[in-house]
């Protein structure tokens, strides 16, 4: 185990990382139980089950620099539901996906990129990106055919919720004052 320090600061972002993953997860998983395209079931049962193993690796990353596992109420989910209400819809809950999938990309790539950034977490951010990318591809394929069948519904869909997007990843900011969060913006 490396001895480098890591702050209560990063902690807490790391749990909420682990949070988010998992609350994903269970929500990709009840949406499976309403498709019945079994080409869709099969990716959405694979993106669900990746998302529980993100939480489980964003667990080992934390015990492993020091940290212990805490419950998290807040979540990524939980802003969107507050700030759009819960999705209705397959289109709405893959529209939101994406852009969330999207912004934690970048946000990734920035905590990824910040200095002092422990290898362990540097670690684990490396292989969330390369899943990450894996979700960005199909579910923009899914939306690309959606468009082509609905119109202008799908990108304004996808606008609406960037622009709820920018402003969660604002409120972060000022809630928690992560300088990663700092760096994404």
């Amino acid at each position: 185990m490396d001895t480098m320090e890591i702050s209560d600061r990063e902690l807490t972002l790391l749990n909420f990382y682990r949070g988010s993953e998992l609350q994903g997860g269970l929500v990709l998983g009840r949406l499976v139980q309403h498709v019945r395209d079994p080409e869709l079931i099969i990716r959405l049962t694979a993106h669900s089950a990746e998302e529980v193993l993100h939480a489980q690796l964003w667990t080992e990353t934390i015990v492993a620099v020091g940290g212990r596992p805490r419950p998290m109420t807040d979540t990524y989910q939980a802003r969107y539901a507050a700030a759009i209400g819960a999705p209705s819809s397959l289109l709405e809950v893959l529209a939101l996906t994406q852009v969330f999938e999207r912004g934690v990309y970048r946000h990734f790539v920035m905590h990824l990129r910040r200095p002092h950034t422990h290898p362990r977490v540097q670690a684990t951010l490396r292989r969330m990106l390369a899943d990450e990318r894996g979700h960005l591809s199909w579910v923009k394929e899914w939306l690309d055919r959606q468009a082509a069948a609905r119109g202008a519904a799908v990108p304004a869909l996808l606008r609406r919720y960037s622009a709820v997007d920018a402003e969660i990843r604002k409120q972060l900011l000022q809630d928690y004052e992560w300088p990663v969060l700092a760096c994404a913006s």
